[in-house]
């Protein structure tokens, strides 16, 4: 069988073997990814000294090929994201994901592309109606931006801040201090969140999780798989 090729994009370097699994059992399987990342031919170091957040910058989170959590500008990092567009595209992709749940600017593209926060936004505002949303992000430097990220979507938020990258222990923690919040469910706000990290953190919680990765699958799955 022949597969329809799609591209997966992080923000941080490529593969993301910690993500592969989550996204193959969640896309069709006529369906074949290939990935691409933004911060492929640069070092640890590279991004340190020529992606570091500038003042009012959004703070975007992601893993270097070594597993390392990596902090840098969203803004900056915008270039080298539209040159694994333009190169997936090359490379004969018939859509791109871009795995990241940060606010992008309009890219260039010929093929349906796909980015995850409007659509975890909208789903979760047609979810939640009046009632409050629980977030977990990866950093305490995004707690604000994701604050005022979901309140522009009108979405009532609770924000706390986990990292995916260092382990399940501080989600579930970080959900266990959301029990009985009143929200409506939880949603975690990143690429990195895993399956085995959401259930951790419904059953932690008490409540019902919206897991990006996979909604995303989804949604390209029903488009074109």
């Amino acid at each position: 069988m022949t597969r329809t090729r799609i591209a997966g994009i992080t923000v941080g370097q490529s593969p993301r073997t910690d993500m592969t699994d989550d996204l193959k059992a969640a896309l069709s399987d006529t369906l074949e990814l290939v990935q691409y990342g933004a911060l492929d031919d640069l070092t640890l170091a590279d991004v340190r000294q020529e992606l570091a957040p500038a003042a009012g910058d959004e703070v975007l989170v992601s893993r270097m090929r070594d597993g390392s959590q990596v902090t840098f500008s969203g803004e900056r990092v915008v270039p080298l994201v539209q040159a694994r567009v333009d190169q997936a595209e090359r490379e004969g992709a018939r859509a791109v994901i871009v795995l990241c749940t940060g606010a992008f600017p309009q890219l260039r593209h010929r093929v349906p592309l796909v980015f995850p926060q409007p659509l975890l936004h909208s789903v979760a505002r047609a979810l939640a109606g009046d009632d409050s949303v629980a977030v977990v992000v990866p950093e305490t430097s995004q707690v604000e931006q994701a604050r005022a990220r979901w309140s522009a979507s009108g979405v009532q938020v609770d924000v706390v801040a986990a990292s995916p990258y260092a382990g399940i222990g501080g989600v579930t923690e970080a959900a266990r201090g959301l029990a009985g919040s009143g929200a409506a469910f939880l949603c975690l706000d990143c690429m990195g969140f895993s399956r085995a990290m959401r259930d951790a953190a419904r059953e932690a919680s008490g409540l019902d999780v919206l897991l990006p990765r996979t909604l995303v699958a989804r949604v390209v799955s029903e488009l074109l798989g």
